[in-house]
């Protein structure tokens, strides 16, 4: 039997080094980014951004974006559970917790104000997962009035799945109030303004939520 042999032309292969480090995405950080936030979320998505070793955020023994340490912080435990972290843009459990902790000393008198006699209040102390039936998840923490026979009154801060900037208050699953915090649309805007200024935006935002609070609690009695 003949051997048949077919001639190739082997092309030469150009060797490459590796890729070139990015950049930390801290702003103005120019120290390499060897350090990838190991946030994914409940599809599989990461986050995939680089940080220095000082700006990356250690959780346990992960390191992430602020964005994402700020996340996993506000779950909890139950940021174990892929199910329940939000998509990978998505800064909806990180709000609800900023506000709720941010805001704690305002939102907190407003509900105390309004407990009936043998009341006591039950506080969230970390975001809560919830699946609305017919819709997308929503992120809530906030403050349980209970007495001898139960639950007897629900306030919560919530962030739904559709819209991550849009803050909800809700007093027993009513929402009485919506809107989107001063500080959220001037970042979408590209602005900066003096910390007097954002302080009394700040101010303004948490009194508009203490006003609902108030008036819903005083209506039960």
């Amino acid at each position: 039997m003949t051997a048949v042999f077919t001639l190739v032309e082997i092309q030469p292969v150009e060797l490459r080094g590796p890729p070139p480090l990015q950049e930390c995405r801290e702003r103005g950080c120019t120290a390499p980014g060897l350090v990838e936030c190991a946030y994914a979320d409940s599809v599989g998505r990461p986050c995939g951004t680089q940080w220095c070793s000082h700006h990356a955020r250690r959780i346990g023994m992960l390191r992430y974006c602020r964005r994402h340490a700020s996340t996993v912080t506000a779950l909890g435990s139950k940021a174990s559970n892929p199910r329940l972290l939000p998509p990978v843009d998505h800064r909806g459990a990180s709000l609800v917790s900023w506000i709720c902790t941010e805001g704690f000393p305002t939102l907190n008198q407003a509900v105390v104000s309004g407990l009936r006699e043998g009341e006591v209040i039950f506080e969230d102390r970390a975001v809560n997962v919830v699946h609305p039936e017919g819709a997308g998840r929503r992120w809530e923490r906030g403050w349980r009035i209970g007495d001898r026979t139960g639950i007897t009154c629900k306030v919560m801060i919530c962030v739904d799945e559709e819209n991550d900037a849009l803050v909800s208050l809700k007093v027993n699953d009513t929402a009485l109030a919506q809107g989107v915090p001063p500080w959220i649309t001037r970042r979408r805007l590209g602005q900066r303004v003096p910390p007097e200024i954002d302080a009394a935006d700040r101010r303004q935002f948490y009194s508009f939520l203490v006003g609902f609070i108030g008036r819903a609690l005083a209506a039960r009695r």
